[in-house]
């Protein structure tokens, strides 16, 4: 009975701070901190790169070996083909994309003279899959509004404001409304309704204060759409990382949020 009461005075106490419009003279903000997780694993480097070449020349030579003989007949085309696959996939290329195995193969068909019996030989990257570059035409154009840039970090959406600085989508906290509610209704607001947002929990990550107001920022992950900003609220947004964010946001703004990003 004793703690059923405790967390029950706890929660009024929380929904009491959550809904109150005002702390300590100043006016509640309640934003979201809306980001695009990466799309793709980062490029590894130096260790890293190694490692994965290591782990992935183990993995082929302890694969079992494909029994030739019942799939292909001897001498055919198809074995022959079979047979330059292997030898690339076993040479340096399986593990550096930079080469091109496509030369090769060819040049090794006309040696052996066997141009008009087999088939247009095609390398492995094009059997198996097409490599596409990390860099996309969002980063070649320069493009900050698009979510397809920047494939290997964390983008994050922020807004310039009425007074021409940029934060993230936030706004004042209304009369009897929780700073989750809140938080939803002013990117709503802000950024269209033609973005689908799940936001981490209903408890605040961080906050900004200032002589005019605190916000509280909630966390979320933007699974479809894109921002559409309400022009009569801020002037325009884009998606950026956490380097960018630095210099485009006030030194004290930067300072409240920065323990809040990704390194990533």
């Amino acid at each position: 009975m004793f703690c059923r009461s405790l967390v029950s005075q706890c929660a009024q106490g929380m929904r009491r701070f959550s809904s109150s419009s005002r702390v300590s003279g100043t006016a509640v903000h309640a934003g979201v901190i809306l980001q695009r997780d990466p799309i793709v694993r980062q490029t590894a480097k130096g260790f890293e790169a190694i490692a994965d070449k290591y782990f992935a020349w183990l993995e082929y030579i302890s694969a079992d070996r494909f029994p030739r003989d019942l799939f292909f007949k001897q001498g055919s085309s198809n074995e022959r083909n079979w047979i330059e696959q292997e030898k690339v996939r076993a040479s340096e290329w399986y593990f550096d994309p930079s080469s091109k195995p496509k030369e090769r193969a060819r040049n090794k068909l006309q040696e052996e003279g066997a141009e008009s019996e087999a088939m247009p030989l095609k390398s492995v990257r094009e059997q198996l899959v097409e490599v596409q570059p990390r860099e996309t035409a969002a980063d070649a154009a320069g493009d900050v509004r698009s979510l397809e840039r920047k494939l290997e970090r964390t983008l994050y959406l922020i807004v310039k404001d009425k007074s021409g600085q940029w934060v993230f989508p936030q706004g004042e906290v209304q009369e009897k409304e929780l700073l989750h509610e809140a938080a939803r209704r002013n990117l709503k607001n802000t950024c269209g309704g033609k973005i689908s947002v799940w936001t981490v929990g209903r408890g605040p990550v961080g906050h900004h204060q200032t002589s005019d107001y605190t916000a509280f920022f909630i966390k979320g992950h933007i699974l479809a759409g894109q921002a559409a900003p309400a022009k009569s609220l801020v002037s325009d947004f884009k998606w950026v990382t956490r380097e960018e964010i630095e210099t485009a946001v006030l030194p004290d703004y930067w300072k409240s949020v920065k323990d809040i990003l990704s390194t990533n």
